[in-house]
């Protein structure tokens, strides 16, 4: 966003801090807890036409098409015919074929590659290559057990990942190299797995099993072996990370498992014959599941977790895929040899006037709110303020009080917020053990909850497998003689910053740490720290969790711009250099400094 003069900040005085008018219907809890329902769903009936998506276009093939995948631009679809042992290259714009490769015997899906592709082989135990032009790349074979079936939707850091069905493995692909690399043990016939954001979990159906095997990636061990359902043969994440969805194929049902405690969460039943598969576009409202027993696929509200509308796509669909843009779903029908595209039924009425919905002509337009956001930044010592006299929990109470947030973004992962507000709210304790450490939350923010009107909308990026990984991995390279020198720089880099933090003033003092001095005397350390392990910590290194949290936090912000809403974000103190950084280049909110809510509290 552009930038704001005079770095963004605007310091308020204490005869500037009044109260505001507050957003309407404000209340202790997150968009997705209102959404989230822990117990069983009964039986929905399909919803008839209109619903939330149409089908846009039907394109013919070929025989018995799979795999699907797109150009960057969007404008191009791949699709795996493994009835006819080629890859069709579909001119979506047109739309229509436009092209044929040929790709082995029994190509299941395929995934880009370097400059070119890598194809399973279904029925060969192999993948393959094509290159750039399409053309088997000959010698490019890797045998990787029996019934390689689809990639990953996406790919993390160079990397994807496939299941083999019947050698009940799945595979590390490096997407980069084109080769896979490494593999992992799986339960009974896996079926494709879907892979977390940060690349710290997978999640993998075993369709013979009834239960999903939940893959450490990162330390390379099973976290979890869930019974979920009979015959689950495929699922996706939604797009918050909260919730893994499985397909139920021997119940014709959706079941929902939580990212941070793997429990079954909820089912939604009614779908059509053998749900095979998820996909979540968008801003995850709604999941589309392929129902290949028919010729429908079904459109699961993830809000209301009901079965929103039944669409008649073709013959057995068998694969779903979301596109480039986010809105569009392309399925895959494997007798009917089509790919059907379901568009966002709004944006199907715009484009064919024909087809509109009744005219909005007699609702309200929707007005825009321009009022900035206040933001209050701050920065938090956690254990420290259970002994501290200078920013004791008592003074954290009475900060947040006289702050008087609307919402409070606070450093909770997402799959974990829900399980710790169901505890306080029903038994007034918490045991989620990730939210039990924070004493800021446990004596701050649970009680003030009955206290003060606020919203709290868990951002942190944190996963354990990550924290796991980082730890081990920094014990091994400290005690490492061929990486001692670097160590050592790092060492000194940290002696350096600690005297600058202590001559600053005293590592509990608010108001010291509220200071762009005290961020960058941190940042001495943490630019070394950066530059010495984030490339090998991968997710889990300075800069890269600080641009996770930061890309919850300011979807946060952006979903109330406008709202005049006031913010109050509370992290470890270390991570508020990098937060002030990005907003201070946000030209729609008003940033508070904490001081004068501190000279309000009497604070020396």
């Amino acid at each position: 966003m552009p930038g704001i003069p005079d770095g963004g900040r605007k310091t308020l005085s204490t005869q500037d801090l009044q109260p505001r008018r507050r957003p309407t219907a404000t209340r202790l809890a997150t968009a997705a807890a209102l959404a989230v329902v822990l117990s069983g769903c009964a039986a929905n009936d399909p919803v008839a036409d209109p619903g939330p998506y149409a089908i846009g276009a039907t394109i013919e093939v070929g025989a018995a098409p799979h795999g699907i995948r797109f150009s960057a631009d969007g404008d191009t679809a791949y699709v795996a015919l493994t009835g006819d042992g080629q890859i069709a290259v579909v001119d979506l714009t047109g739309p229509g074929v436009v092209a044929r490769w040929d790709a082995g015997t029994t190509p299941l899906d395929l995934i880009r590659a370097g400059d070119g592709w890598l194809v399973t082989q279904f029925t060969d135990s192999t993948l393959i290559a094509l290159g750039a032009d399409g053309r088997i790349i000959p010698g490019a074979v890797w045998n990787v057990g029996a019934g390689p079936s689809l990639f990953t939707p996406g790919t993390v850091r160079d990397q994807a990942w496939v299941t083999s069905e019947f050698a009940d493995r799945l595979w590390v692909v490096d997407t980069g190299a084109g080769v896979p690399v490494a593999s992992h043990e799986t339960g009974d016939r896996p079926y494709p797995a879907d892979v977390m954001w940060d690349g710290s979990h997978a999640f993998v159906p075993n369709m013979d099993a009834g239960t999903v095997s939940v893959i450490d990636l990162l330390n390379t061990e099973t976290d979890a072996t869930v019974e979920v359902c009979p015959g689950p043969p495929g699922g996706a994440l939604t797009p918050d990370q909260v919730t893994y969805i499985v397909a139920c194929g021997g119940s014709d049902e959706v079941a929902f498992i939580n990212t941070a405690s793997f429990e079954v969460t909820g089912r939604v039943s009614g779908l059509g014959p053998r749900p095979l598969s998820v996909a979540v576009p968008g801003d995850g409202r709604y999941a589309v599941v392929n129902n290949a027993g028919g010729s429908t696929v079904s459109v699961v509200d993830l809000e209301a977790r009901t079965v929103a509308q039944t669409i008649e796509v073709g013959a057995q669909p068998i694969v779903v895929r979301v596109h480039p843009d986010g809105e569009r779903v392309f399925v895959a029908n494997e007798v009917a040899g089509t790919l059907v595209e379901l568009v966002p039924d709004e944006r199907l009425a715009a484009a064919t006037p024909d087809r509109a919905l009744p005219a909005a002509a007699d609702t309200p337009a929707p007005t825009t709110a321009d009022t900035p956001s206040e933001v209050v930044v701050v920065g938090v010592i956690h254990s420290g303020h259970i002994t501290s006299e200078l920013f004791s929990l008592e003074i954290v109470r009475d900060l947040v009080r006289e702050i008087d947030p609307d919402y409070w973004l606070t450093e909770i992962p997402p799959n974990r917020w829900q399980r710790a507000w169901s505890e306080y709210r029903e038994t007034g304790t918490v045991e989620e053990p990730r939210v039990r450490r924070f004493p800021e939350y446990m004596e701050g923010l649970f009680p003030l909850s009955s206290e003060l009107d606020f919203v709290v909308i868990p951002t942190a990026g944190w996963t354990e497998p990550m924290s796991d990984f980082r730890a081990a991995y920094l014990d091994a390279y400290a005690n490492d003689p061929e990486r001692a020198e670097q160590w050592a720089r790092y060492q000194a880099a940290a002696a350096e910053s600690a005297e600058a933090l202590a001559a600053g003033g005293a590592g509990d003092d608010p108001r010291w740490i509220h200071t762009d001095a005290y961020d960058e005397a941190y940042d001495i350390r943490m630019q070394v720290y950066a530059r010495l392990f984030d490339e090998d910590l991968g997710p889990g290194g300075w800069d890269p969790i600080n641009a996770s949290h930061w890309a919850n936090i300011e979807r946060a912000l952006d979903e109330h711009a406008g709202e005049g809403a006031r913010f109050l974000l509370t992290y470890g103190a270390g991570h508020k250099g990098p937060f002030l950084r990005e907003l201070r280049k946000r030209d729609d909110i008003v940033l508070l400094e904490v001081g004068p809510f501190l000279d309000r509290m009497g604070l020396p």
